[in-house]
């Protein structure tokens, strides 16, 4: 329903529209289109790789929403957050981005920005429209405003990070996943010698970017506790759920006779399926019976993977399947399975497999344990521990009963188009506007 005091809305985000998976472009492009529908004049900022000149801008439109890209190429193909660039070449590209911003808000004026994770055009483009004093919110897809490593997992030891300090991050940037502190120290001379202040530098830019903000808004309460303490204004809960459009009567009888694992995450480098194939060999050794489903990039690398492990009657390889097939693919699947290596600040697939009717194995970290509830509408194992991954698969097809007492547990899912009507009130609560829609839920 519109409302009576409309906005204009510039939404700065990395890509738009969504890849595949992409769950945070997902949720810029829903709300960006919901926002439009009631009413609001939204655009959209995000870079793009073309054959054009580099940092000229090409514009599109998304039904009313306008979608302005700036081309990007270096950074959509090789170094997405420009550390390869070092400290001269940065600077450059931020003048750039000053430039760039600087124009486009010269020719159109928003009355809020909503800036979602775009490491393309880096703590510039926050710098910027705050000095031209345009009030700005953070969309927390991930940690990038709070976290030079994005995902809040800490190097040298890759374990969940509780939050930035000057050292940690330090410690953070100037080392590389080397497994111990004391691997880090020996390295660490190499490592000032080749980086010199670079890293310095950003650590220092984020955190004069992140104080632009007027406020942020989470989908995840793990997300709005992370960043609650240092960000300026409010920071609000909405839980926005996923698209329910399109969505289809849950007509699949689960668990099938052989039952199937679903794993959506193909042979991303982060997304931990060598973990999940490791439990099936083992699995398959101990003459269980089951079948492993996979969709998703990459899976010509996976067909060694899955050949080097003697799977081949287990793990069948699906492909990349598009946003209108996404019913279709859960409808085939009993249970869906994650094994990420990052910190997950959400999480969209147990949400997906939820309003299919599947439940969800995933590791119990980040914003995960809100959308799983462990034995009740799925399970959760220990981040980066693949022997209790096994275990809970090995549960799931050996104890009676349990993936339809998972599946009868699980909660509604909230629809996101329904839920722009909270983004709208935490616009307005941020401007100081009255609106009688309801507002966020804080934490």
């Amino acid at each position: 329903m519109p409302n009576s005091r409309s906005l204009r809305i510039w939404h700065v985000a990395e890509t738009y529209l969504p890849g595949y998976g992409g769950g945070a472009a997902i949720y810029i492009q829903d709300v960006s289109r919901a926002l439009a529908e009631r009413g609001h004049e939204v655009r959209v900022l995000c870079t793009e790789n073309s054959d054009k000149q580099p940092y000229t801008i090409r514009t599109d439109y998304d039904g009313a929403v306008r979608v302005d890209r700036v081309n990007l190429p270096y950074f959509k193909t090789r170094d997405p957050d420009g550390w390869q660039l070092g400290l001269v070449g940065w600077r450059g590209h931020e003048r750039r981005i000053g430039e760039i911003v600087s124009c486009l808000l010269a020719d159109w004026r928003p009355d809020i920005v909503h800036y979602s994770t775009a490491r393309p055009l880096g703590e510039e483009c926050l710098l910027t429209i705050h000095r031209e004093g345009v009030p700005i919110v953070g969309f927390l897809h991930e940690a990038w405003l709070i976290c030079t490593r994005l995902m809040l997992l800490r190097s040298p030891t890759s374990e969940p990070c509780p939050g930035p300090r000057p050292l940690r991050c330090a410690e953070c940037m100037y080392s590389h996943y080397d497994g111990t502190h004391t691997r880090a120290i020996a390295k660490l001379p190499w490592r000032l010698l080749k980086l010199g202040i670079y890293p310095t530098y950003r650590i220092w830019r984020r955190s004069r970017a992140k104080k632009c903000l007027d406020g942020a808004l989470g989908y995840s309460r793990f997300m709005v506790g992370m960043h609650e303490p240092h960000i300026n204004g409010y920071v609000d809960y909405v839980p926005l759920g996923i698209n329910l459009s399109n969505r289809r009567p849950n007509s699949a009888s689960r668990p099938r006779r052989v039952l199937r694992f679903g794993f959506l995450g193909g042979f991303q480098q982060t997304k931990g399926i060598w973990d999940v194939l490791d439990a099936s060999a083992s699995l398959k050794r101990e003459a269980l019976d089951f079948e492993l489903h996979i969709w998703g990039p990459n899976l010509e690398q996976g067909r060694d993977e899955v050949a080097r492990r003697g799977l081949e009657d287990r793990v069948f390889l699906r492909g990349m399947y598009a946003p209108n097939e996404m019913w279709s693919v859960y409808s085939e699947i009993d249970v869906a399975l994650m094994a990420t290596s990052v910190c997950e600040p959400l999480g969209r697939i147990p949400l997906e497999a939820a309003a299919a009717g599947a439940p969800t194995i995933f590791s119990g970290i980040g914003g995960i344990t809100e959308t799983i509830r462990d034995g009740v509408d799925g399970l959760l194992y220990k981040f980066r521990d693949p022997k209790e991954l096994e275990q809970k698969m090995r549960r799931i097809l050996e104890e009676p009963g349990l993936v339809g007492r998972l599946i009868e547990n699980l909660r509604p899912v909230p629809d996101t188009r329904e839920r722009a009507e909270a983004v709208e009130a935490f616009y307005y609560r941020v401007l100081g506007i009255k609106s009688e829609s309801p507002a966020a839920v804080s934490v």
